[in-house]
């Protein structure tokens, strides 16, 4: 039998099936692989490749688009000229604000691209009792959501301990979504917990930090995604347990990507690039964001070059540097050398996702803390572990002050506060933080996971408040302040976290708010990122909500001051 394929594309063949790389043809049709071999058929067009490889397009498993600070039809302008053509999203931070409305926006806005996006039904809205948020997602969410397109799993698990008590609230859930992957989120559990935890029925983990917290959860039949993002890089950490016998059972994964390194760095490129370079083997490495997250995700037509699969290609010149010359989803070239080769339109019709600060405005004197206590009081303190989302509990002995706990720049411990910006209760969370090294000002964000409230670490009330208050004027961003004037700012409109500006124009913005919070003396590579995880009480040791600190060994609140 004859038949005409409309692209037929001629090189060198990585076959994440066999392992082999092999000259060959691939036929193209209606958006399908249509044929594979080493002779030629015929076609309407025909493209030679050289030396050059063709790949199955890139497979993110796990990430949140939010943090990119993107709406998905500008994230794939991005990612896609980087050879990724699907990615598994869960939107839980834009849930978090807007519920089921947020998720409907983002489903809706991705389908203006040809990337495919799939979302993971947020499992854990709010994600703990310990914070504020502005939606709750239950189990008749969840099973509104199952029915709406694109929808293929259950989100990270994040409440672990409830999973290990066997909670009813987050059991429901994943008994209602038995059907379809769930996936978890198990920092540092081991032994018999991370047993408790696996067998309520969660298949995979993206948390580890270290080997042999990865190879416990490999060894108990968890799918391992190993993630390197801006705030978490874990890679280098984890990449030596990866071998020939288990390599299968990995995925690379981004989780949390800033906008500036996804243009600087790349995307799942980079973390091929990186993989290979710690010495992976390239189609072990290829497997682990193509056939590995297909099979996982139950994605049947994508993950590899084959008959009757989707034809996502991506076209690199080698296996060391993944630098994409060519990307087609569904048999279509979308991208050519870097550039994309679709319009993005940045105007938003929907309205509603873009109006939620529901907070009054706050002076300098709702951000003081008060003690009785005379001269030297011993406080908890959030300790930044620089490049990871986890932190450290620490002591310190703070002076009083007429009767006041201010900062410390000496000693870089800074005032923390996250207020409560969703149901307007005037609720503020107080503490202090040491590692961002700022000696003057403050700097903000509405950007505060998961719950999203705003967070301002700062080195006086004034400026701290200052802050808080033009965040509320703008619906939602980032915001720098220095001796009482604004230095820099970057408005997040839709759900105050994300922008709908192209990458580019927010890069600018953001450079110029890292230059300046380099001027306070921030030592940070990413202190935006890093801020935004410090009010998230489900990866330990210490955090603050807008209900105060948070011992997410205990699961629960602990004071300031130690007795």
């Amino acid at each position: 039998m004859s038949f005409k394929s409309e692209l037929i594309l001629h090189g060198n063949l990585v076959n994440v099936y066999t392992g082999i790389i092999s000259e060959s043809y691939i036929g193209i049709k209606n958006g399908m692989i249509t044929y594979v071999g080493k002779n030629p058929v015929q076609s309407k067009k025909r493209i030679d490749l050289g030396s050059k490889y063709i790949l199955p397009g890139y497979i993110d498993a796990h990430v949140h688009i939010e943090s990119s600070m993107m709406i998905p039809s500008q994230y794939a302008r991005v990612v896609v000229p980087r050879g990724t053509t699907c990615i598994i999203a869960d939107p839980h931070e834009i849930a978090n604000v807007k519920g089921i409305e947020g998720i409907k926006f983002m489903i809706k806005n991705s389908k203006r691209s040809p990337l495919k996006v799939y979302f993971t039904i947020p499992s854990c809205v709010p994600a703990t009792r310990l914070e504020t948020s502005g939606a709750t997602i239950s189990v008749k969410e969840i099973k509104k959501l199952k029915r709406l397109d694109r929808i293929i799993g259950l989100g990270e698990v994040m409440n672990f301990s409830g999973v290990i008590s066997r909670d009813k609230d987050i059991m429901d859930k994943i008994y209602a979504c038995k059907d379809m992957p769930i996936d978890g989120h198990a920092p540092g559990l081991k032994g018999l917990d991370l047993c408790n935890y696996i067998s309520a029925g969660i298949f995979s983990d993206h948390e580890s930090t270290e080997k042999e917290e990865a190879f416990e959860k490999l060894s108990l039949g968890m799918w391992v995604m190993i993630r390197e993002g801006s705030a978490s890089k874990n890679l280098s950490d984890l990449i030596g347990i990866v071998t020939k016998e288990n390599s299968r059972r990995f995925m690379l994964v981004i989780d949390d990507k800033h906008v500036e390194d996804l243009l600087a760095e790349g995307d799942i490129d980079h973390n091929l690039r990186k993989a290979v370079s710690n010495g992976l083997d390239p189609i072990d490495a290829i497997r682990m964001v193509t056939l590995n997250p297909a099979e996982y995700y139950g994605l049947k037509n994508l993950g590899g070059i084959s008959p009757g699969k989707c034809a996502d290609l991506v076209v690199v010149d080698n296996l060391k540097d993944f630098n994409a010359n060519l990307v087609i989803i569904d048999g279509k070239i979308v991208a050519k050398n870097g550039q994309y080769l679709k319009e993005v339109e940045e105007r938003l019709s929907n309205e509603s996702v873009m109006k939620t600060m529901n907070l009054r405005e706050i002076y300098p004197g709702d951000l003081t803390i008060t003690t009785e206590r005379k001269n030297f009081v011993t406080i908890r303190v959030i300790g930044i572990v620089e490049h990871q989302i986890y932190t450290k509990e620490l002591k310190h002995d703070l002076e009083v002050k007429d009767g006041k706990l201010l900062s410390d720049t000496e000693h870089d411990v800074l005032k923390i506060c996250v207020v409560e910006r969703h149901k307007n209760s005037g609720r503020i969370g107080k503490g202090f933080v040491k590692g961002f090294g700022i000696k003057k000002g403050a700097i903000a964000s509405s950007i505060s996971h998961d719950s999203h409230n705003i967070i301002v670490v700062g080195v006086n009330d004034k400026d701290m408040c200052l802050a808080v208050n033009r965040i509320k004027e703008m619906g939602g961003g980032i915001v720098v302040v220095d001796d009482s004037r604004i230095i820099g700012e970057l408005p997040l409109p839709v759900a105050g976290i994300i922008s709908n500006w192209k990458a580019e124009n927010i890069v600018v913005n953001l450079k110029k708010l890292h230059e300046e919070v380099s001027k306070l003396g921030c030592s940070l590579d990413a202190p935006f990122m890093t801020l935004s995880f410090l009010a998230l009480p489900v990866i330990p040791e210490l955090k603050i909500t807008d209900y105060g600190l948070v011992d997410v060994r205990r699961f629960d609140f602990v004071d300031l001051i130690v007795s």
